[in-house]
């Protein structure tokens, strides 16, 4: 009798952990936490930005980059100088391009989007490095970015982190 009583016990105290472990997967089907990201930004009068977006990172990346096109509504120039954000050490502004066949990217120092025109930050061109990145980042995430401009007048922009493509 104190076997099938000890057996029992056992039993009933793994029971919480069976309980959770079922309900566990049925957690995850619950809709994303809601936040502020919408694909068209309207940062002032002369700015708006569309579909900015980050990419995930791989387990132990430390790097990340960040996309969207600039539409500068004014009819004077407007030159980005500088990114910041919270989740990387160093933030850049970076451009992609083709040396002896072989891609290369370098840093660039400022963007300016024309007046009455737009810049498109995309991988195979202008983006955002983020360097340093402190804590992984996972799809759905939204992360904020400031961007500094010539004239000392900053902005944020959202991005959503989208997920790593599978090959």
């Amino acid at each position: 009798m104190k076997k099938s009583s000890m057996y029992l016990a056992l039993l009933l105290s793994y029971f919480p952990a069976v309980v959770f472990a079922i309900e566990m997967p049925h957690m995850e089907h619950q809709p994303p936490a809601q936040h502020n990201y919408t694909n068209i930004q309207q940062i002032n009068a002369a700015l708006t930005v569309e579909n900015a977006t980050a990419k995930a990172t791989i387990p132990g990346a430390k790097v990340s980059s960040g996309y969207m096109k600039i539409i500068n509504n004014s009819d004077k120039a407007i030159t980005l100088t500088g990114a910041t954000t919270a989740i990387a050490k160093h933030t850049e502004f970076h451009r992609m391009f083709m040396r002896d066949s072989k891609m290369a990217m370098r840093k660039v120092d400022a963007l300016e989007i024309p007046a009455k025109g737009s810049i498109t930050l995309a991988s195979n061109g202008y983006h955002l490095m983020f360097m340093g990145v402190k804590n992984a980042l996972k799809a759905d995430q939204v992360i904020t970015v400031r961007m500094q401009q010539a004239d000392g007048e900053q902005f944020d922009v959202q991005l959503l982190v989208m997920p790593l493509k599978r090959h």
